[in-house]
């Protein structure tokens, strides 16, 4: 048993909304958000999480729609200025798509159903992994750190519904490799209150399909898979506020 153990639980809700213009099949893997401040030596996190994504655009609220996940994070302050991690996460998805073709006065119009009339979209997402993050030393009230991580995640993916009038089903399940960097400006404003400039580059390293998409419904759908991609994302802001 170390020194001290901390357990944390809380929930977090994400908003997020995809933008793009070929689908709502569009695949994005992340890593998994480690805090910048850092504990004391030999303390213990376990943090669980549960999250949920905003409804798509033009989708109806149809019975059995959606988009939940749960994750587990466990870190141990190793050192006094290196964190190592633990995590994995699990997405259940289901939406219902309608009308790729525009009709006078119809509510339930998506013009980004990837050129199918109609569909019934299910996929299960898992994620696992292992990262450190190293602290610098404290510098009057500025500390920063670099987290590393490397994980894998697998998609199951499955649909069905008409295409030009006619049924269809379709499968879609891959796998993919990501590794993230992530650097920290954190600033201890107070003893209660801190505030941390955040930016990250994830490198993801998606494998060749299982499906039977053909080559036009998947680059219609924004399924790319074979190929690797880098993600950057630009300075956030991240703030720690304890109350007790």
């Amino acid at each position: 048993m170390r020194n001290k153990l901390f357990t944390t639980f809380f929930l977090i809700v994400s908003v997020q909304l995809l933008n793009s213009c070929t689908g709502p099949r569009s695949i994005y893997s992340t890593s998994p958000f480690i805090s910048p401040v850092p504990m004391e030596k030999g303390s213990i996190a376990l943090t669980g999480s549960y999250f949920a994504h905003s409804r798509q655009p033009n989708v109806g609220a149809a019975p059995g729609n959606h988009d939940n996940g749960l994750g587990l994070n466990v870190s141990d302050m190793l050192k006094e200025h290196t964190l190592l991690f633990v995590f994995a996460d699990i997405k259940n998805e289901r939406n219902q798509f309608r009308d790729s073709v525009a009709l006078t006065d119809d509510p339930g119009f998506n013009a980004y159903n990837a050129g199918f009339d109609s569909s019934i979209l299910s996929a299960k997402r898992y994620a696992w992994g292992a990262g450190v993050e190293l602290f610098s030393r404290k510098q009057g009230k500025i500390v920063t750190s670099l987290a590393l991580s490397l994980s894998f995640h697998r998609l199951r993916q499955q649909e069905s519904g008409l295409l030009h009038q006619t049924p269809y089903q379709r499968s879609y399940n891959l796998d993919q490799f990501s590794f993230s960097t992530r650097g920290n400006l954190l600033f201890n404003l107070s003893d209660r209150f801190k505030i941390a400039l955040v930016s990250r580059v994830t490198m993801v390293n998606s494998l060749s399909a299982n499906t039977d998409y053909s080559k036009e419904e998947k680059d219609n759908a924004g399924l790319r898979d074979g190929r690797i991609n880098i993600y950057v994302a630009i300075p956030g802001v991240y703030i720690d506020y304890r109350a007790f």
